[in-house]
């Protein structure tokens, strides 16, 4: 995680507070922020400090903090730095509430306080009138340009539209084909990105011994992720001589349902790469209405290090996305664009695989894993401390 740079000028948890304040103009009301220990993570200081620093927002009401649950944000308010402003950037955020939009959106407005931007944030339940509407009002605000923090996959084409009507440029969290300028990653890395992770996920569960290797996600059309995910994903099996087998299902319990059903006679024999945590947490679900567990009767890694992943029966191993890194590049591809250019991400970033129960391989992290898989990151739950070099 990156440590945020912060002036001397101040004491330290003054300094912590003017980035807590830039963080909670960022989010929604009801948000949860992110535990006083990954906050001092973030800050370089201790979590006294951090909780020292929380004391004002808690005091004047942006803040909330809820025994046993954590600090949410009980109302919106405007940043307050010592840094020299020199360019604002609106956020756009998706009215419905996922915890990796809320990520993204902690990620964004920690890069902004690193790099000296203002944030105006906005939010919209769609990219067509209300969308535009908001765009305006944030481009009479002073902002050079918006960023998008997530968006449902299947909105991709009402996105294209909002682009191309929109006053100000936009900075996307994904390739959408025909806008590969506005993403902040360039278009070999961003493919490469999502099919070196399949790829390396799928070697995991070689490694281990699986020889049925199945896929589970979304029945969707023109989702970018979701197609460089399959390709990867059979190009694997293709070329280990492995069976392919493949599970998109539709949104509901009933599809999931099915699914387990079908997949049931494979039981001990199966290990399941997950287009994303939600769909993994699902389908371990509808094994339990079966009877069936994991690791014992199958396997199952996740992606993106939902919150619930780790509380999930048992929990659920996943791929670590690093939201500092997708807020920074974010930011700095908005900056470029407003500035008439572009600046995107063009190095693939390393993977993390934080390793628990689900994927049947805790406890067998050895020099002979680490060496088949030298494009990832394995964190043990136990120690949650990387085992790789």
């Amino acid at each position: 995680m990156e440590v945020i740079a912060v002036e001397s000028s101040q004491f330290k948890h003054q300094q912590v507070e003017n980035g807590l304040r830039q963080l909670v103009s960022t989010l929604t009301v009801g948000a949860r922020l992110p535990s006083e220990r990954a906050l001092a993570l973030t800050y370089g200081c201790n979590f006294l400090t951090v909780r020292r620093a929380l004391k004002p927002l808690v005091e004047d009401g942006s803040v909330v903090r809820k025994v046993g649950s954590g600090t949410f944000v009980a109302r919106r308010v405007a940043p307050q730095s010592s840094q020299v402003v020199q360019e604002r950037i609106g956020v756009l955020a998706w009215q419905e509430r996922t915890g990796y939009a809320h990520r993204v959106l902690q990620g964004v407005a920690l890069a902004a306080e690193s790099e000296g931007i203002e944030i105006r944030s906005a939010w919209t339940r769609d990219f067509a009138a209300q969308g535009l509407d908001q765009a305006r009002l944030l481009a009479e605000d002073g902002c050079g340009s918006i960023i998008l923090p997530w968006f449902p996959h299947e909105r991709a084409e009402e996105v294209r539209d909002f682009i191309g009507q929109c006053p100000l440029p936009v900075s996307l969290p994904l390739l959408i084909p025909g806008l590969e300028r506005n993403c902040f990653e360039r278009e070999d890395v961003f493919c490469g990105n999502l099919q070196a992770c399949c790829k390396q996920l799928c070697e995991f569960f070689h490694a281990l011994g699986r020889r049925q290797i199945a896929f589970l996600g979304p029945q969707l059309t023109g989702d970018p992720v979701l197609q460089r995910m399959l390709t990867a994903y059979t190009a694997f099996v293709s070329a280990h001589g492995l069976p392919q087998l493949c599970g998109l299902v539709r949104p509901g319990g009933q599809a999931m349902d099915q699914l387990a059903e079908r997949w049931r006679e494979h039981r001990g024999n199966l290990a399941v790469l997950s287009y994303d945590d939600e769909h993994a947490l699902r389908f371990m679900t509808a094994m339990h209405k079966l009877g069936l567990s994991a690791p014992t009767d199958f396997q199952i890694v996740g992606h993106n290090d939902s919150d619930a992943s780790a509380f999930s029966d048992p929990p659920l191993t996943t791929i670590r996305q690093d939201f500092d890194y997708i807020g920074l590049w974010l930011i700095k591809n908005a900056r470029a664009l407003a500035r008439g250019s572009r600046e995107q991400s063009a190095e693939l970033p390393r993977l993390q695989l934080l390793v628990r129960t689900s994927c049947g391989g805790a406890g067998r992290i050895d020099e002979t894993l680490r060496a088949r898989l030298p494009g990832m990151e394995l964190v043990a739950e136990e120690t949650a401390e990387p085992t790789a070099a």
